[in-house]
């Protein structure tokens, strides 16, 4: 493949992932919101449902960016080690490519992620206000708070992703690019099903994100003890229910307007 080639594949996947990542979060910010007050709030704490689309600044300036950067990376990433290793099974390849990208997108989400968690807890009323308060308890590596939990999520996230999508969709393993509607219904069960097995790292990252200094979170493996030890099993599953139904649709539209984006773009560059 030339290196004309290749530049194509990123711009476009660039573009066409951008633009995948805004459809979904700002079609599901609400259910986002209460999947991160059903992980945060605990046993005895009122449950609010005020302000479902607090946040939701933060989430759309992030929002490109990181999605572009997912799909720029592993659309890249799974060309190059193609090219580099012609007989590495598909799945190697799908596996290592998401690992790039979900790396990459996290050095990127991490700190509009502090800020959208915090705004949607009801902590500060605006974003600039949020920056401002994180900084003040935590200094500039409040805004990184969870990165670790947020790889840790997002590798195994997207690897169960992007191998069950990649392996519905069949063209890697030996068959035909299906239509709209199979992208529709590949991106739901592909996302679904990483929701489902991820929920308890996902809320881990909730809790570190949300607390402040002198909170009682000091790391993923400690935070996972204590919630086990303090609210049990159920603890670390909490919002798993709304958390299956955003992702699974947001799947579908992830997948699916990435897909029609990607081959109208195809025409163009």
């Amino acid at each position: 493949m030339s290196d004309e080639r290749l530049s194509a594949v990123f711009l476009r996947s660039l573009l066409a992932g951008g633009l995948a990542g805004c459809s979904v979060d700002l079609a599901l910010f609400p259910l986002d919101s209460l999947k991160t007050r059903l992980q945060a709030y605990k046993s005895g704490q009122t449950l609010s449902f005020k302000n479902p689309y607090s946040g939701l600044a933060s989430t759309m300036l992030a929002s490109f960016p990181c999605a572009a950067t997912f799909w720029a990376t592993y659309m890249t990433a799974k060309r190059t080690f193609r090219q580099a290793w012609p007989d590495l099974h598909p799945a190697a390849i799908h596996l290592l490519s998401a690992a790039c990208g979900s790396t990459a997108t996290s050095l990127v989400r991490t700190p509009f992620e502090v800020v959208k968690q915090q705004m949607q807890l009801g902590l500060y009323t605006s974003s600039t206000k949020t920056l401002k308060g994180i900084i003040a308890h935590n200094g500039t590596f409040g805004l990184f708070a969870g990165f670790s939990s947020l790889v840790m999520r997002e590798i195994p996230f997207d690897a169960i992703q992007f191998l069950t999508y990649e392996r519905l969709k069949y063209a890697d393993y030996g068959g035909a690019d299906k239509g709209a509607a199979a992208s529709l219904l590949n991106g739901a069960v592909a996302g679904g099903l990483a929701a489902l097995l991820t929920t308890p790292i996902d809320v881990v990252k909730t809790r570190l994100m949300t607390q402040k200094k002198d909170s009682r979170y000091t790391g993923v493996w400690q935070a996972i003890g204590l919630i086990y030890k303090q609210e049990g099993f159920a603890g670390l599953w909490s919002g798993w229910k709304i958390r299956l139904l955003y992702i699974t649709t947001g799947g579908m539209l992830f997948f699916g307007t990435f897909e029609a984006a990607s081959k109208s773009l195809a025409q163009r560059l």
